[in-house]
């Protein structure tokens, strides 16, 4: 993690290429946890449906937002189409998902970082509200946690750890209210609302993992779990942050 962090800020400032081919990376990887998700959870792993949704990714480089609609109507065409021929609906219908959970919020960071009004600094503050959320509520947790959130799901999470990352994520809002053109105001309710997105996403991962019966999504971070384990929170943070701004009126 002390690597990642400024590998990946250092990408998002270098360029549009260099943090694409992190994310391009990052999704493979990711999508490779799926696929072992995928058969843990009794289905049948097609890399058709990954491959497909790496596509928008890839064009949030070039065609932001506007990418999403198409490729996830050819994403849906190609896993029906895998369910008729080969009537593996678990498979598919799971290679559906998962593949939208990695590809679509991957590819809209794509978007903050190369789309037009959009810059570096959303990027830099996504993952700032996000890894603000992150560290205080595993710190919190440990430390005074002791009224357990969903322990059937995930039983270290807390409610004293999901208030610290709660508050801790609305001062990072606040602190970095103007790379997001955005009162302190508004910045810590922007901080707020990603926190409780960064909680749902990691549950989402932990049912996911609880329901397949293993521990980590993967092995790649030894000592951290997968790619998934530590990409959770931001795969569903980014979609708070995107989509605010973009109904606030940004491209």
């Amino acid at each position: 993690m002390a690597v990642a962090v400024p590998m990946v800020v250092g990408a998002v400032l270098w360029g549009k290429i260099p943090l694409l081919v992190i994310l391009v990376v990052i999704y493979v990887l990711a999508s490779r946890e799926n696929q072992s998700l995928i058969r843990a959870l009794g289905g049948r792993d097609f890399w058709l449906l990954p491959a497909i949704g790496g596509i928008f990714l890839m064009l949030g480089t070039f065609a932001p937002a506007a990418s999403f609609l198409p490729t996830t109507v050819v994403l849906f065409i190609a896993s029906s189409i895998v369910i008729l021929v080969t009537g593996e609906a678990v498979g598919a219908a799971l290679g559906f998902l998962l593949t939208l959970w990695t590809a679509w919020p991957l590819g809209l960071l794509m978007t903050l970082e190369a789309g037009p009004g959009y810059g570096p600094y959303e990027v830099l503050a996504t993952l700032a509200m996000v890894w603000a959320a992150e560290v205080a509520a595993y710190l919190t947790g440990s430390f005074i946690g002791r009224f357990h959130m969903v322990p059937e799901v995930s039983p270290k999470k807390t409610l004293e750890g999901a208030l610290g990352g709660f508050v801790s994520a609305a001062a990072a809002g606040a602190g970095v209210h103007g790379w997001l053109h955005l009162s302190p105001a508004a910045g810590a309710a922007m901080g707020a609302v990603v926190a409780i997105f960064a909680q749902a996403g990691d549950l989402f991962e932990s049912s996911l993992k609880r329901k397949a019966n293993i521990k980590d999504s993967g092995s790649f971070l030894p000592g951290h779990g997968g790619v998934l384990d530590r990409l959770d929170a931001i795969l569903f943070g980014v979609l708070a942050v995107y989509y605010y701004l973009y109904l606030r009126g940004a491209p």
